[in-house]
């Protein structure tokens, strides 16, 4: 089984992605007329930068690497924050670590919107650390403070270990907005893959105990069901056996196994929002997806259930991208423009809020 990519890899794949060669033309209003950057999928292609990603990701995958020179290169690009701040949340079953970014100086004298921060990995890998320049990128370009946490993960800690710690870390950011220069009595949720599957079902847990401090939740290629649905994307690009997009059936399947308890349905709707209803007062969504991901359906179809239920969601499929795209920013440019989209579509509400 191929596993996740550690994200310390980035500035080895960084390296390798750019050494590929290329045939694109700039331009070039059929990408597709090149058969290497086809997918199963009619009519959906690569972009040819995640074409050479992908192929950067086999190449680092086949053969050793220098965790010392990634660090080395990390400490060169990495994007830097004017403050961070690292701590502990505790509640009854377990202390979670917190990391707190306050990216200019400005947010820490001034009370900021705040951005809370739930990383991927399918329920098994992730660290605030693998996503320390994701998110320091996050916090940058959209100039809010960002609080991210390491939450307990699978196999060793099946549901509910993760969304309790994610709901704990909510808690203690309400209670403590003053204390740590947070604006309003709301913040938005924000998470990719596995966490943005957490985000949506903290939302949904909140709307169920009638609280109402969620401003939005932000959603990057979320998996909202853990039913196996036989979607688009997931027939495509997980059985596809010329390519290998990021995830992989085994890999999902191990993550059902380890990340759900006998005792848990596959349709209860805290750990697949999909099945859950969808009625009430829930945040507004935005929910971004990759268009050649085998979650692209997932999402699609959440937010197609949230709009028939009358909820506020905004759908953004960007095109020709692969899983986990916001994460390699630094060689796709739709990374770091899926960002300037968060940033505007917070402006525009908060805007909206405050001038009512």
């Amino acid at each position: 089984m191929r596993k996740m990519i550690p994200l310390l890899l980035l500035p080895v794949i960084f390296i390798s992605a750019t050494q590929l060669n290329d045939t694109r033309t700039d331009g070039d209003p059929q990408p597709c007329k090149n058969e290497k950057y086809a997918t199963s999928e009619p009519g959906t292609c690569l972009d040819p930068r995640a074409y050479r990603l992908l192929k950067a990701v086999d190449r680092v995958h086949e053969s050793p690497y220098n965790n010392e020179f990634a660090r080395r290169l990390i400490d060169i690009i990495e994007p830097r924050v004017h403050k961070v701040v690292d701590t502990t949340v505790s509640h009854p079953a377990y202390d979670v670590p917190i990391r707190i970014y306050y990216p200019s100086r400005k947010c820490t004298k001034n009370p900021t919107h705040a951005i809370f921060f739930i990383h991927g990995g399918s329920f098994m890998y992730g660290s605030i650390e693998e996503y320390d320049m994701a998110v320091k990128k996050l916090a940058r370009i959209t100039d809010k403070i960002v609080v991210a946490l390491d939450y307990r993960l699978a196999p060793e800690h099946p549901y509910p270990a993760a969304l309790e710690d994610v709901e704990a870390v909510m808690d203690w950011i309400i209670d403590n907005r003053k204390y740590l220069g947070i604006a309003g009595d709301k913040i938005t949720l924000l998470g990719d893959s596995a966490g943005a599957n957490l985000a949506t079902v903290l939302a949904i847990k909140k709307r169920d105990q009638q609280q109402d401090h969620i401003y939005c939740q932000v959603l990057y290629y979320p998996p909202t069901t853990f039913l196996e649905k036989e979607f688009p994307s997931r027939v495509h690009f997980l059985l596809d056996n010329q390519h290998t997009y990021i995830l992989t059936e085994e890999l999902l399947r191990t993550t059902k196994e380890s990340y759900l308890p006998d005792s848990i349905p596959e349709n209860y709707p805290y750990v697949s929002p999909l099945e859950a209803d969808l009625s009430g007062k829930l945040p507004p969504a935005l929910i971004i997806t990759a268009q050649v991901d085998a979650l692209r359906d997932d999402g699609r179809m959440y937010a197609e259930k949230l709009r028939k239920a009358g909820q506020d969601v905004t759908y953004i499929e960007y095109e020709g991208m692969i899983h986990g795209f916001m994460n390699f920013y630094m060689v796709l440019p739709d990374g770091r423009k899926s960002m300037t989209k968060i940033r505007d579509y917070l402006t525009d509400r908060i805007s909206g809020v405050q001038g009512t």
